[in-house]
């Protein structure tokens, strides 16, 4: 019976093995889903601190493995990234038997954010009436309803065709340094959905949504696959991310759910 055991472990290790060679070594680019940030042991900037991170899960399993992502990253940046002969980026995808890729959200996710921003430290009316010691239900509404329409006119205005423009070179850029590698785009969820008070805000990103994420599976084909994530964390956004407190990112289920879904496609 004991050698029994250790036949099977010996074989079950030779078959572990032989999955992470046979996966081949992984790049990882792209933004703050790509880097971790949101899990419990993320420190910003390191992108290999947090071990529940999608691409760290993968890592493990991987000859070898290099996360490029930066918080906050646009489309654009990448581009530039990836442009640049000198930036390790392009050393990395050169070799690499797969390249992931999670970016667009920041796209239209930046100039709401931004719009927030002025909206809430600009709003005359309402810091005059706090002064004032005037704050009544009705000015607080007035307030709110502000910052919400600054940031649904400035998702209406995001250009998502050259967003997915930009992700078509960034693709057409690997495939030129390496012929050979096999491109994985992540679709974008909902970063808004999951939490009722931001319900509005939801059904802006939608319509973009839908127009990024359709772009971003038109670019299927030899040697690019698409990781809908998009239709994975439909409906399950409050338990795939921590909206519940705000931040748009996923968790750690939502960070496993995406390894399972990239695992599976490798």
């Amino acid at each position: 019976m004991k050698k029994l055991l250790i036949t099977a472990v010996i074989f079950l290790s030779a078959i572990s093995g032989s999955i992470s060679e046979n996966r081949g070594s992984i790049t990882v680019l792209g933004d703050s889903i790509a880097s971790g940030y949101g899990l419990r042991e993320y420190v910003s900037g390191n992108d290999y601190s947090a071990p529940e991170s999608f691409g760290n899960l993968l890592g493990a399993e991987s000859p070898r493995y290099e996360n490029f992502a930066v918080d906050g990253r646009r489309s654009d940046e990448l581009l530039t990234a990836v442009s640049d002969e000198n930036d390790p980026i392009v050393r990395s995808v050169s070799t690499a038997d797969n390249v992931i890729i999670s970016i667009g959200g920041n796209d239209f996710l930046k100039p709401m954010l931004e719009a927030i921003k002025t909206a809430a430290l600009t709003d005359t009316d309402f810091f005059t009436s706090v002064l004032e010691g005037d704050i009544s239900p009705e000015s607080i509404s007035g307030y709110s309803n502000n910052i919400l329409q600054s940031a649904l006119t400035a998702a209406k205005a995001v250009d998502v065709d050259s967003s997915v423009s930009n992700i078509r070179r960034i693709v057409e850029k690997i495939l030129s340094l390496n012929p050979e590698a096999r491109i994985f785009l992540l679709t974008v969820y909902d970063p808004f959905a999951g939490n009722v008070l931001l319900a509005a805000a939801s059904e802006a990103a939608e319509e973009k949504l839908t127009e990024l994420n359709g772009g971003i599976r038109s670019l299927a084909g030899a040697n690019v696959y698409i990781a809908d994530i998009y239709e994975e964390f439909k409906g399950h956004e409050a338990e795939f991310t921590n909206i519940g407190r705000l931040d748009v990112h996923p968790n750690g289920a939502g960070h496993n759910r995406i390894y399972e879904v990239l695992s599976e496609m490798m």
